[in-house]
C-alpha cells in the first residue's frame, strides 16, 4: 500500500539518521507517554476510590428511602402492601432513625441511632459482615455500634451506654429517662462516617428511645437494579399517588417522598466528581507541557530541513501539502507516545499494588491501609478515560505543528535554497 507522499515524509524525518533529532524526537515521544501513562493511573485510581465508596453506599445502606414530608410518622403496612405489587422491588424495611446523645464515664458524643427490623436488616445492608467484635444481636436493649464510635467512647462488647434522644430536653410536661443500651457488637466498614456515627438498634429499642407509640419514619427499599434507582423513584411516588387518589386508598400516600442512594450521599458524590476534573485538568497540564517539546523538535527539524522543503516546493509541492508534514509528525509522535503511555499506564494501574509494597520497603507509611481503610490499592481503568486521555493528548500533538507548519509555509524556494 503506497502512503500519500505528506505521510511518506513524515515517516522519513522520523527514521534514524546521523542527526541528532531521531533522538530528539525518541525523548519526545517519551515525555508524552509518561503524561499519558501518569493521567491513566491516576484517573484510574481515582475512578477506584469512586467505585469503592459507591460500592460502599449501595451494600451499606438502601437503594431508596421512602419518608413522609416533614418527617412525620407514618403507618408501614399499607405502603408496603403497594410496594409489594411493583416487580422492581425487592424487599422494603421499616427503620427509625434520629440524632440521640450517649454518655459513658462522664463523657458525652451524639450520634445516630437506626432502629431496623433485624431479619429484614439482612436483605437490606450487609453490616453483619463488617463485624470486629461481638455479633449482630439487636435482642432487647442490646445495640451495635461502629468501631470508631468505640473508641471515642472507649467502650468495648458488652459495656452498657446511656443514650438520650431529642425528647428527654424537650417535653414540658413529663420528664423522660435515658434509655440504657448494651453493646453487642462493633462493625468497621471502613466508611468514616458510617463508623463514628452510627448505631444500630431494633425497632422497639427505638421506639422507646424516641418516645413512639407507634409507625416508623422511613422504608428502606432494595430494588433490583441500583443503578436505576432514578427511574424507580418516579414509579413508586407514581404508584402511591394514584393509590391515594382511589377511594379506599389512605389519602396521605402521596405525602410519601422518596430519596435514591445517590441524593442521600449527594455531597460526597459531589466532592468525589470535583476531585476526578480537576486532577484531569492540573494533569492535562502535564501533558500540555510534554507537547511543547514536539513543537521544539518539529521547528529544529524545519530548520534542518530547510534546503529540502525549498526544494520541494521549487518543484512545484503545494504549501498545504508542506504544512501537511508537520502535522502529520506531530500526530504521528503524539500516537506512538500515547500507544506507549497506554500500555504503561494499564500495568502500573494493574499491579499498583505490588508497586505501593515495594515503595513502603523505603517509606512504610506510605499509603498506609490503616489510614484510608483499604487493604488494596483500588484501581479501575475506565476506556472512558482512556480514550478521553488520548484524544486529548493527539489533539495537543496535532496542533504542536502549527508554528513550523506556518514558518515552512511561508518559506520562499529561492531563499531556502540561495546557500544550497
Amino acid at each position: 500500500m503506497q502512503l500519500p507522499f505528506s505521510l511518506f515524509l513524515a515517516f522519513k524525518y522520523l527514521k534514524p539518521k546521523r542527526s541528532m533529532v531521531s533522538v530528539i524526537t525518541l525523548l519526545t515521544m517519551l515525555g508524552i507517554s509518561l503524561g499519558v501513562a501518569v493521567l491513566i493511573v491516576v484517573l484510574s485510581v481515582m475512578t477506584g476510590f469512586d467505585d469503592v465508596h459507591r460500592a460502599h453506599m449501595i451494600k451499606l445502606d438502601s437503594h431508596i428511602k421512602l419518608s413522609a414530608r416533614g418527617g412525620y410518622n407514618f403507618n408501614p403496612d399499607p405502603v408496603i402492601a403497594c410496594l409489594k405489587e411493583l416487580p422492581e422491588i425487592k424487599v422494603a424495611a421499616p427503620v427509625i432513625e434520629g440524632f440521640v446523645m450517649m454518655s459513658r464515664g462522664g463523657q458525652a458524643i451524639t450520634a445516630v441511632m437506626r432502629g431496623v427490623d433485624p431479619e429484614l436488616e439482612k436483605s437490606i445492608s450487609d453490616v453483619g459482615s463488617y463485624l470486629v467484635a461481638g455479633s449482630f444481636d439487636l435482642d432487647g436493649a442490646s445495640v451495635v455500634i461502629g468501631d470508631r464510635l468505640a473508641t471515642t467512647l472507649g467502650s468495648w462488647v458488652g459495656d452498657t451506654l446511656t443514650v438520650y434522644s431529642p425528647q428527654c430536653f424537650v417535653s414540658e410536661d413529663e420528664l423522660r429517662l435515658p434509655q440504657e443500651v448494651k453493646i453487642s457488637g462493633i462493625f468497621s466498614v471502613g466508611m468514616y462516617d458510617v463508623d463514628s456515627q452510627f448505631m444500630i438498634s431494633s425497632l422497639p429499642t427505638a421506639r422507646e428511645t424516641f418516645a413512639m407509640e407507634a409507625g416508623v419514619q422511613a422504608l428502606r427499599i432494595i430494588t433490583t437494579d441500583p443503578y436505576k434507582v432514578d427511574v424507580w423513584s418516579r414509579h413508586i411516588e407514581s404508584t402511591l399517588a394514584e393509590k391515594a387518589a382511589q377511594p379506599e386508598g389512605p389519602a396521605w400516600l402521596n405525602r410519601l417522598v422518596t430519596q435514591t442512594w445517590a441524593d442521600m450521599n449527594k455531597e460526597l458524590l459531589s466532592t468525589l466528581k470535583v476531585e476526578k476534573d480537576m486532577m484531569f485538568i492540573l494533569l492535562c497540564g502535564i501533558s500540555l507541557v510534554a507537547t511543547m517539546s514536539v513543537t521544539n523538535t518539529l521547528i529544529t527539524l524545519c530548520v534542518q530541513k530547510t534546503h529540502e522543503i525549498g526544494l520541494l516546493k521549487a518543484l512545484g509541492f503545494a504549501s498545504n501539502r508542506v504544512v501537511g508534514i508537520f502535522f502529520l509528525l506531530g500526530a504521528v509522535q503524539g500516537f506512538f507516545g500515547c500507544l506507549i503511555g497506554v500500555g504503561l499506564g494499564v500495568a502500573v494501574s494493574s499491579n499498583l499494588d505490588a508497586i505501593l509494597n515495594v515503595l513502603r520497603k523505603v517509606n512504610p507509611g506510605l499509603m498506609s491501609p490503616e489510614f484510608y481503610q483499604f487493604t488494596e490499592m483500588p484501581s479501575h481503568t475506565s476506556l472512558h478515560d482512556v480514550f478521553s486521555v488520548c484524544i486529548i493528548v493527539m489533539v495537543f500533538s496535532t496542533l504542536a505543528g502549527v508554528l513550523p507548519s506556518i514558518r515552512a509555509a511561508k518559506m520562499e524556494p529561492v531563499d531556502a535554497l540561495r546557500y544550497e
